[in-house]
């Protein structure tokens, strides 16, 4: 078994452009223009990168700042795991299901509300309260990527993967209709005590779409976030270049070339849902992260899918959809959304709803 931790989806690709390239006009343009930059670790469990294109450098900067506390007040926010002194979060909403409905931040509310309310009209695939079963999965997994052996899984777990007809008694506590929502007072309840909520499908992707847009509403007209295979784009470069260039991460891992697909773009979101973010190995099968709410077990249906739409939220929430569905599926997805979607299949093919071809410019 081998096991792999992928911190970056998304290869960014900040491919420089020189001078003498330029006309007269763009060159006058990038010549007072810099690049500023901010990697960091500790929020929504991987790397969130940003670049700003700027002349302020104390402006700049001041706005990277701003980005880290707002991913890091959202991380506090969504986690369903850790509790966070004076913050009501879905860990607070999890703890009190069956018991009381829990009043929670308009952001919070507005998240859940939203991703229930897709859950009905876009797509079934992405079930928000799937929080039992991704813990049974998330169990086993964590095992296997500290390299226990499936021996020792088996003698610490009871079996060497999720009893099947163990995870069928859980099915009922999946119930997305059982969330109940009261807007006038901005409270979430959970009807079943064994239900929790799991917003891992949508969290990044919302958050980078909030960070993004208070970011140009602070005035900031070129910038580029990465929040693992979430990335926002606002505005251009302004370096010279129209678009910003994006790499889709190769899911062959062994791969000489990581980057299997290039794609540029401006003023978008690009949003990636892939087998090779967190996954566990065992006898030659890879196990993903992203749990089908159907069979109740990790997908192999493809190897990644990406979707390219102007808001990241919803872009994470179609990603994963799309991950758990047919080709036939994802093109209703498309037209349902309005939204261009690539993915690579489990032949390492790539395929794409029409429109998505624009953006791609180069590929295996």
């Amino acid at each position: 078994m081998k096991k792999f931790i992928i911190l970056i989806i998304f290869i960014l690709l900040f491919t420089s452009c020189s001078k003498k390239d330029l006309a007269p006009s763009q060159e006058k343009e990038a010549s007072s223009i810099e690049k500023y930059e901010l990697t960091f670790y500790d929020t929504f469990d991987t790397v969130i990168s940003a670049v700003i294109y700027s002349d302020n450098e104390k402006k700049a900067n001041e706005d990277l700042n701003y980005l880290a506390k707002r991913f890091r007040e959202l991380n506090a926010l969504f986690d369903r795991y850790k509790s966070y002194d004076g913050v009501i979060n879905v860990k607070t909403i999890n703890d009190n299901a069956g018991k009381k409905p829990v009043k929670v931040d308009d952001t919070l509310f507005k998240l859940i509300k939203t991703s229930k309310e897709d859950y009905i009209k876009i797509s079934s695939k992405n079930n928000i309260a799937m929080g039992p079963i991704i813990d049974v999965w998330k169990a086993y997994s964590d095992k296997y990527i500290e390299g226990k052996t499936k021996e020792e899984v088996k003698k610490l777990m009871g079996n060497y993967l999720p009893d099947q007809k163990y995870l069928e008694t859980l099915r009922k506590d999946t119930d997305i209709n059982k969330i109940i929502l009261d807007e006038n007072n901005k409270t979430v309840y959970l009807e079943d005590p064994h239900m929790s909520l799991d917003l891992g499908s949508v969290a990044k992707g919302y958050a980078t779409e909030i960070v993004g847009e208070e970011l140009r509403t602070r005035g900031v007209k070129s910038a580029l976030i990465s929040a693992g295979g979430n990335v926002k784009l606002i505005g251009k470069p302004l370096d010279g270049r129209d678009k910003f260039s994006i790499g889709i991460q190769n899911p062959d891992l062994n791969a000489e070339n990581q980057v299997f697909a290039t794609l540029e773009a401006s003023d978008i979101s690009i949003v990636t849902s892939g087998d090779y973010q967190r996954f566990f190995d065992l006898d030659g099968k890879r196990y993903p992260h992203i749990i089908d709410p159907v069979t109740l077990k990790p997908s192999d249906n493809l190897k990644s899918t990406t979707v390219i739409l102007k808001d990241s939220g919803l872009c994470d929430f179609i990603s994963t959809a799309a991950f758990l569905s047919d080709e036939k599926d994802i093109s209703k997805l498309a037209e349902k959304t309005d939204s261009k979607i690539i993915w690579i299949d489990n032949q390492m093919n790539i395929k794409y709803t029409p429109g998505a071809e624009k953006y791609i410019v180069k590929g295996d």
